[in-house]
């Protein structure tokens, strides 16, 4: 058989570094006896072995140019431009590419920014077609843990160019060498990494690229991901044009990559696991060889280097070693599922958690919980460790008595009861029981109470102390029965010991009994017994009497006391940073939760201030990115909103969700809050593509975790209703409007969406009063009012729309001088919150306008127009839609008051706003003459 003959450079390189080393002599041998052409091999064999991206232009374009033709582009010197930039210095050059700091100016201002010219261009016009595709992709990526890409163009010689964000930062490796991270900062600064890779891949952008040079980090440790998307954007579609140009550096690349396989979201989770491994080893972990990362980590070379904090073997062994070998698996369907699974696992292995990449044993998961408890604070069958607690509680007790003689006995005796009382529990937990006959976490808890009556010997006071934390325990397992049971008699005995109101057993109790009262929905009991206990409060600092008053706050908050919820929760914060230091994670952890509820009291602007101090402490002490951290940027995106920061609110909301998708399997149920609150923005600011995807996934994630007819899916409901109603599709909306009631009513009782039905109610009127039903709106109104009675005050922004949309119904009867009379008293209620609420007022003056023209008082309609205009553009100047339906009214206005020049001029305004026209009312319609 004749032996198969290798024309071009190319197909022997491919066939030969696809052999093994020891084969590849002979290979050449018979197949490239030219001593040039094999020269040429080599190189390209050694350069694909390095384990880091060539640096050398000189060998690169050597190897180039051995591959196939192509042309090196000219050095530009500083001073130069490339399309409306100025080149200024080199920041630094690659095997493709040279990056220039680069500045344009913009309407005065000067913008800075990293300029990456290419070395080889695009010639074909097809090339630059996909090219121009890609980066409009690419442009539309924010993200605030990813470099923003500003534009991309193509120079006059036919190199392409792509202005990014300036960042000054080191590599995420670096970094952490010179800061000398120990190892769980190391992994939350690759947590931040994965959720920023997991919301490009969201967006279907792949990076292909993902390496140290490519992960800067600030000096204040904020990560920024660069070059995303850019090997995609640079791809060209011919074969010829991949071989001049490869998207990858092999030493981050993936086995798929390497083999001109399909690139997909699995790729990126290689070059992660790559990373991964060399910022925990200071090796590059893929090298061939069946070590582990933990094997390649000795006591003489931590990782990162000598000048580097250790990181031992022990600490890498075990879990993270599966982890990062799960994510460098060759076959991409067994590695991560996601960058977000790997973050997944990464938060787990922080929060000591089981992780996936392990087996899930049985022995596994438990030696999992002993790790995450050993000093941290209980979830689910954490009474142990609070047991624990009892018995450290004594000992200090004893501790301060030590001069008491008596006390201290009592102390002593308290602790050793405690001691023997857990060992005689732990024994019915004991290891050597079959698996099958080991009790579970609720037969722990209904034996230790069992014990705790039935034991004669045990001190009353710790008996007290073992009911409350037994209770706690129930309650977290959701058995609030057996809660309530336990906190009674724990009660029942502190008061049989003569424990005073001031004592930290008998405030525990008390905090235990109302956070028990308020989870079932027994909040005016809760609120009660908090304001008894307010009296000694200021006097105590512990931590007891920190959480009294968060229970306090949110009782007086649920009370619609916003004044007494603000005034309580700000001494709750003053005695948390006394009782555990301004910086600690329970001060950061009181004023986020604070800040919640100012957000949930429409106090914005508190809950802004609060909520902005406890994200950057909590980024700067480090605290896990969890579902706590994401809940508290979704309270800050939606004060910022409420406020008018519309610049400041996406990045928060999708880091929000990025950082929910990370932490809860999917479909995880919480993320879909987020998602709400990111597609009410985004309706706000008219983008309504986006809305509806947002919208789509939280409705298919209610469906899946809570059911089609949730609470949850009813908020979903009602804002896909507001999607249809302001884009005038009025029957979709109507039928919408339909369901979420039916929803709301369901529930109203049990999840107290009084607020919610009635909002739905007026709603939906207003959208049947448009369709012509008036008698149904009529009395859908009747019951809204009736509703908002019984929970508002006569002066809350729910009645000012109720007034409002009755003086619309009064207006389409044909009763304008009624109409008027109500939409004045909705505007004078409006007008004295102590919020403003600009959306009810623009509202009330565009019927307002409309009644005043039925009156034919055409120039305060002209006026009342105009008012309507102006809060309108000084709030949302964003929002085309409604800018140019405020503008058509002001026409309609400018017309009935006999004015052609004025509304001529008005209606060219609008028609300049190009806002699409299938999306306006009609009467917009017919006054624009669209």
């Amino acid at each position: 058989m004749m032996s198969r003959s290798y024309p071009s450079l190319r197909e022997v390189f491919e066939a030969a570094i696809a052999l093994g080393a020891s084969d590849r002599g002979d290979f050449l041998d018979r197949h490239c006896p030219d001593p040039v052409q094999r020269a040429r091999v080599e190189a390209l064999i050694a350069a694909d072995a390095d384990a880091g991206e060539p640096l050398l232009p000189d060998a690169l374009d050597r190897l180039s140019v051995a591959i196939g033709p192509a042309r090196a582009a000219e050095l530009l010197p500083p001073g130069s431009r490339v399309g409306p930039f100025e080149l200024l210095e080199i920041l630094g050059e690659g095997g493709s590419s040279t990056v220039f700091r680069a500045v344009r100016n913009i309407e005065g201002a000067v913008q800075h920014v990293a300029l990456k010219l290419m070395r080889r261009g695009l010639y074909s016009p097809e090339a630059q077609r996909l090219f121009s595709r890609e980066q409009r992709a690419l442009i539309q990526l924010r993200h605030p843990n990813i470099a923003r890409m500003i534009e991309g163009g193509v120079h006059e010689s036919g190199l392409p160019y792509i202005a990014l964000e300036l960042v000054e930062g080191s590599t995420i490796t670096d970094f952490a060498r010179a800061r000398g991270l120990e190892l769980d900062e190391r992994l939350r600064l690759f947590g931040v990494v994965c959720a920023a890779v997991e919301a490009a891949h969201r967006a279907l952008i792949v990076h292909r690229d993902l390496k140290p040079s490519n992960v800067l980090v600030t000096e204040d440790g904020e990560v920024k991901l660069l070059d995303f998307g850019i090997a995609k954007l640079l791809a060209e579609e011919d074969e010829s044009a991949r071989t001049q140009m490869p998207a990858f550096t092999p030493a981050y690349a993936a086995p798929e990559q390497r083999d001109d396989g399909p690139i997909t979201t699995a790729t990126d989770v290689y070059a992660l696991g790559v990373l991964l491994g060399e910022l925990v080893t200071g090796e590059l972990v893929n090298d061939g060889s069946d070590r582990t990362p933990s094997s390649r980590i000795t006591n003489e070379s931590p990782a990162g280097g000598a000048a580097a904090t250790p990181i031992t073997r022990r600490q890498v062994r075990g879990d993270l070693d599966a982890i990062i070998l799960k994510a460098l698996d060759a076959d991409p369907a067994r590695r991560y599922a996601s960058a977000g699974r790997l973050a997944d696992d990464i938060e787990r292995l922080l929060a000591r958690q089981p992780v996936s990449a392990q087996i899930p044993s049985r022995w596994y998961r438990t030696r999992k919980f002993m790790l995450r408890h050993k000093g941290g604070v209980a979830s689910t069958v954490a009474f142990l460790l609070a047991i624990l607690a009892a018995l450290g509680m004594a000992l200090w007790q004893a501790r301060l008595a030590r001069e008491q003689a008596a006390l201290a006995e009592r102390a002593t005796v308290r602790a050793n009861t405690t001691l023997d009382f857990i060992v005689d529990l732990l024994a019915t937990a004991s290891a050597d029981l079959p698996k099958a006959d080991r009790p579970t976490p609720e037969a722990l808890v209904a034996q230790a109470a069992k014990n705790a009556r039935e034991d004669s010997d045990l001190d009353p006071l710790v008996r007290a102390q073992l009911f409350t934390t037994l209770a706690e325990v129930a309650r977290s397992n959701g058995d609030n029965r057996q809660a309530e049971r336990l906190i009674n008699e724990a009660i029942v005995h502190l008061h049989e010991q003569g424990s005073s109101a001031a004592s930290p057993e008998w405030i525990a109790a008390m905090v235990s009994k109302g956070n028990l009262l308020h989870d079932t929905d027994r909040t005016a009991e809760a609120d009660s017994l908090m304001k008894g206990l307010l009296p000694v409060l200021d006097g105590v600092d512990t931590e007891g009497a920190v959480s009294a008053l968060l229970l306090y706050a949110a009782t007086r908050a649920y009370a619609d006391d916003a004044d007494g919820a603000v005034e309580i929760g700000h001494r709750a914060l003053k005695k948390a940073q006394r009782v555990f230091g301004a910086d600690s994670i329970d001060s950061v952890s009181t004023a986020a939760f604070l800040g919640q509820v100012f957000s949930k009291l429409n106090r914005y602007a508190d809950s802004e201030v609060l909520l902005t101090e406890a994200i950057t402490r909590w980024r700067r002490l480090g605290l896990p990115r969890n579902e706590t951290l994401a809940r508290n940027l979704y309270h800050l995106a939606r004060s910022k909103y409420r406020l008018g920061k519309f610049n400041e609110v996406e990045a928060l909301y999708t880091e929000g969700n990025a950082l929910m998708r990370s932490v809860g399997a999917a479909p995880y149920f919480r993320l879909s809050q987020g998602l709400r609150g990111y597609a009410e923005f985004l309706i706000d600011m008219e983008r309504f593509d986006q809305a509806k995807a947002a919208l789509d996934e939280s409705r298919q994630i209610d469906i899946e975790t809570r059911g089609a007819q949730s609470a949850d899916a009813g908020l979903t409901l009602q804002l896909l209703a507001r999607w249809h109603r302001e884009r005038h599709e009025l029957i979709a909306a109507e039928r919408l409007y339909q369901s979420t009631h039916a929803v709301f009513a369901a529930h109203v009782e049990q999840v107290g969406l009084q607020w919610e039905l009635e909002r739905t109610r007026l709603h939906w009127s207003q959208t049947l009063i448009e369709l012509g039903r008036h008698d149904q709106a009529a009395a859908l109104l009747d019951e809204a009012k009736a509703g908002l009675a019984r929970i508002n005050s006569p002066a809350d922004v729910g009645n000012a729309d109720a007034h409002c949309i009755a003086g619309q119904l009064a207006i389409a009867r044909g009763q304008p001088e009624l109409a008027l009379g109500e939409i004045d008293n909705g505007l004078a209620i409006v007008q004295a919150l102590d919020i403003p609420d600009t959306t009810s007022e623009i509202d009330c003056r565009v019927q307002r306008t409309n009644a005043l023209i039925a009156l034919r008082r055409s120039r305060e309609a002209r006026a009342e127009a105009d008012l309507a205009l102006t809060r309108q553009q000084a709030t949302n100047p964003v929002a085309s839609l409604k800018l140019t339906a405020l503008l058509a009214l002001r026409a309609r206005a400018e017309q009935a008051d006999n004015d052609a020049a004025a509304a001529a001029r008005s209606i060219a305004q609008a028609r300049a706003l190009a806002a699409p026209t299938i999306l306006l009312a009609e009467q917009d319609r017919a006054v624009l003459g669209l």
